[in-house]
């Protein structure tokens, strides 16, 4: 009996050995994986001070016609997309919301004061109307944008957007949950879910983490914020909004429930729901975005059809 003790006692040591290897593996490839996605970042980024506080954005495109990305939670102004739209005659203002790198929470730490801080960006780059696209956790500050600046708002877009309070499903309880809310376990978690994803799902994933992640300390303000600010999110008075709607939700979606624009596609006058089925969260970073993209330009037509 002692025998088989010493040999499970061996057999466990090892099995810790190697995993105590592994982990520091790990560990190296991600510091150094890190270190080269914070070295990479674009830095095409400008921050203006603006009546309401500093913003960081970008502005690409010559032309008169404008569209406002707004990134979800997390983010930032290297994520927001949008290229798409330069080729269809539009010019791109992307923005990193307050609390993401380098606009500080100070900016707009509300959905009302973050929809005063763009409108007060469109003021100094000297824009009049422009198109809001908001996507999951922007998805408030969009709407407030277009209840609140109904002449600056040319028409609303919003892909699986947070548009009422959300439950606090978090468990901050347990060493394992703790772990993968840090950094390396974030990384961690990323890779393996990436073993479940599409090649181009998986580029896509990549491409997001490293330039809307990393470092954390870039994120936490805005997304402690956005967090407690989707918990206790006041009504948005959507009944309020003037200009056209078009609302994009998949009805897989496990992070931010279709029933959020079913609600708001009912109390948005002028609004159209677009619902994707058997679509999840993450559609908007597969090949779907084409006929998304299709979608959104002849909304846009139908508007300004209209106005001539």
């Amino acid at each position: 009996m002692n025998k088989i003790l010493k040999w499970i006692k061996r057999i466990l040591i090892a099995i810790i050995g190697l995993i105590t290897v592994l982990m520091i593996g790990l560990y190296i490839t991600f510091f150094f994986w890190k270190k080269a996605a914070i070295q990479n970042l674009p830095q095409n980024s400008k921050v203006i001070t603006t009546s309401e506080g500093p913003v960081e954005y970008t502005l690409k495109g010559n032309s008169d016609r404008y569209m406002l990305m707004i990134h979800g939670s997390p983010g930032s102004v290297h994520v927001a997309g949008g290229e798409s739209f330069l080729d269809k005659g539009f010019s791109v203002l992307a923005v990193s919301r307050p609390g993401y790198y380098k606009t500080p929470l100070s900016s707009g730490g509300t959905p009302k004061d973050e929809a005063a801080l763009y409108k007060s960006l469109l003021d100094e780059l000297k824009i009049d109307s422009i198109y809001v696209k908001g996507i999951s956790g922007g998805g408030p500050p969009s709407i407030q944008f277009a209840i609140d600046y109904p002449d600056r708002c040319a028409g609303l877009i919003l892909s699986a957007a947070v548009s009422e309070k959300m439950e606090d499903k978090s468990d901050d309880n347990g060493l394992l949950n703790s772990f993968f809310q840090s950094e390396f376990g974030m990384w961690i978690g990323i890779q393996i879910a990436k073993t479940q994803m599409s090649e181009e799902e998986e580029e896509m994933m990549d491409w997001f983490v490293e330039r809307g992640l990393f470092p954390f300390a870039s994120i936490d303000d805005g997304l402690e914020n956005d967090d407690n600010e989707v918990l206790h999110l006041k009504d948005l008075e959507m009944e309020k909004i003037m200009s056209p709607t078009i609302l994009f939700h998949g009805d897989k979606d496990d992070n931010v429930p279709y029933s959020h624009s079913q609600n708001a596609a009912k109390r948005i006058p002028n609004s159209t729901l677009f619902e994707m089925k058997g679509k999840d969260h993450y559609v908007f970073f597969t090949s779907y975005s084409d006929t998304i993209n299709t979608e959104i330009m002849q909304f846009i037509d139908n508007i300004e059809t209209h106005e001539k």
